[in-house]
């Protein structure tokens, strides 16, 4: 009978361990409507009184910055919910600061299309880079403190899981958007353009095992 009321204590000390296909399932689909949110930052040219081949041309050249921060918030993105998966395998179980700490940065994750939005009606003011470049630094940060509190003293990770490897990787994203912050106050109109060093800094971090 003792050993039956300590286990029954124990059991009601330990925290609550989640399912970890409910937070899959929740991040795929956040991920999924921004992702195709995404398109509506590209305007559709309306009312042209010539709508010939060379001024729809002309028009949707206009785009072109739009068009550039779609393609690289939807990569950027895709990024993202890779690595979360790739997180997420290598957890034993979710508990309960892991899904809010998740959740949070969902949030900033919805988001995106609006600073996408943002930043392709006013390419050329910094304020508005600074939006965009700001929301791809606390997603990043968020998944980061995701992965850091699944990872210490291999709290929520599965043995033999290369942590060092995994906490440079989750840091990549925002040290470029810091960089790309401090460029677009010092008044480079092209500062998302450092996000295209992201995919060269990942070849020399493998993915961890």
């Amino acid at each position: 009978m003792m050993e039956q009321g300590d286990d029954t204590g124990r059991e009601a000390r330990e925290p609550y361990r989640f399912p970890k296909n409910r937070i899959e399932a929740l991040t795929d689909g956040i991920f999924a409507f921004a992702m195709t949110l995404l398109v509506l930052s590209l305007n559709v040219p309306e009312g042209l009184r010539d709508p010939s081949d060379a001024v729809i041309l002309a028009t949707l050249a206009d785009q072109i910055p739009a068009l550039f921060h779609y393609v690289l918030a939807f990569f950027i993105l895709a990024s993202f919910w890779i690595a979360h998966h790739a997180q997420v395998d290598q957890l034993r179980h979710i508990d309960r600061a892991f899904l809010w700490i998740n959740i949070a940065a969902l949030m900033f994750v919805a988001l995106v299309p609006f600073s996408v939005s943002l930043i392709g009606d006013y390419p050329d003011a910094t304020f508005a880079v600074v939006i965009f470049e700001a929301n791809l630094l606390f997603v990043g940060l968020l998944f980061a403190a995701q992965w850091r509190y699944a990872a210490h003293d291999g709290r929520l990770v599965r043995p033999g899981t290369d942590i060092r490897r995994g906490n440079l990787r989750v840091m990549v994203v925002p040290a470029v958007s810091a960089v790309a912050i401090l460029l677009a106050l010092a008044g480079w109109s092209w500062s998302t353009a450092a996000y295209a060093v992201i995919p060269l800094v990942m070849r020399f971090i493998p993915p961890g095992r």
